[in-house]
């Protein structure tokens, strides 16, 4: 199923936003042809799936400008001589101590290893490695891209924990409210999202008990609660049916009130109140599950659910 879900009204020029978020390689190099053949060597290199988008900066003030532009850089491969025998070095510094972004990956590579020593520009500067440019053949530029991009993909799954955590220490103050448990089902996604999985695309569905479109019986349509990723902007919007109908069909026709399905890489699961109020997870390119991993997901389903159900019931008792 290539389109899982599809929001209503939505403009024809958002059609592909299911397209897989690529990690976002920044090249900051003088020479041009340095740009030419990184790119060439590197154009179907994939980690988990996800390729490499590139851009180019030809100094340091443009490495900057970009930097500032855009926090979600995975990786730099930086030059050391640029406008001055060591544009780079002092890049690397800006990016660290005035940028605070610890995150991206920097890798200096150079042409003139005399002017700047190895051990001590990796002393002295907060960068991942050091290369020299005649050393860099394609199958170290091949580990190179590994480790630093799988470093970079666990420091943000990190980032996102903790993210979700905050998340999760605010909501509790106001546990009672049913905005407090939307902030809370955030929290736990988020952390859910960044322990178990190597995506991001990751929603978690409130639906009316006739699906995903609203009817006469019930006005209050399929909508997005919680959501990382692609998703994260979009919470709050109403949803069509789509192709997964099929599987939704199956799901609500199984006698547990938690159940999931795993279709194409994607992870549906369903949680099912006694008044048959439906709650949906859906996670894009899943990857592998263990059994407690699967255990974890149907238990973040089974207590979102009912604190929800309960935040309304108070907020009805005392409507009263």
């Amino acid at each position: 199923m290539a389109e899982q879900f599809l929001f209503a009204d939505e403009p024809a020029a958002n059609e592909d936003k299911d397209v897989i978020n690529p990690f976002h390689i920044l090249i900051v190099d003088d020479d041009e042809e340095i740009h030419v053949i990184t790119k060439m060597a590197l154009a179907d290199f994939q980690l988990d799936q996800r390729p490499l988008a590139f851009h180019s900066a030809y100094s340091a003030a443009e490495a900057q400008a970009m930097l500032q532009q855009r926090d979600d850089f995975a990786l730099m491969l930086l030059d050391v001589v640029m406008e001055s025998d060591h544009a780079g070095l002092d890049v690397a510094r800006w990016t660290r101590e005035v940028l605070k972004n610890k995150l991206i990956r920097i890798v200096l590579r150079t042409g003139q290893p005399g002017q700047a020593p190895e051990e001590e520009v990796i002393a002295k500067y907060d960068i991942d490695d050091y290369k020299e440019k005649t050393e860099l053949t394609y199958r170290k530029l091949m580990t190179l891209m590994y480790s630093s991009l799988r470093a970079f993909r666990d420091l943000q799954a990190i980032e996102n924990y903790k993210s979700g955590l905050e998340r999760i220490i605010k909501a509790s103050a106001e546990i009672f409210s049913a905005q407090s448990v939307t902030k809370l089902s955030q929290g736990i996604l988020e952390q859910l999202v960044a322990l178990l999985t190597r995506t991001q695309s990751a929603a978690y569905f409130k639906l009316s008990p006739n699906g995903f479109t609203a009817s006469s019986e019930d006005n209050q349509p399929a909508h997005i609660i919680a959501a990382t990723g692609e998703y994260k902007q979009r919470i709050g919007e109403v949803l069509q049916q789509s192709d997964a109908k099929r599987i939704l069909e199956e799901l609500r026709s199984r006698d547990e009130s938690v159940t999931y399905y795993i279709d194409n890489d994607t992870y549906y699961g369903l949680y099912q109140t006694s008044q048959k109020q439906c709650y949906l997870l859906f996670i894009k390119g899943i990857g592998e599950l263990s059994e407690t991993d699967k255990h974890l997901l149907s238990l973040f389903m089974n207590n979102t659910a009912i604190a929800f159900e309960h935040a309304v019931m108070l907020q009805g008792n005392t409507a009263k």
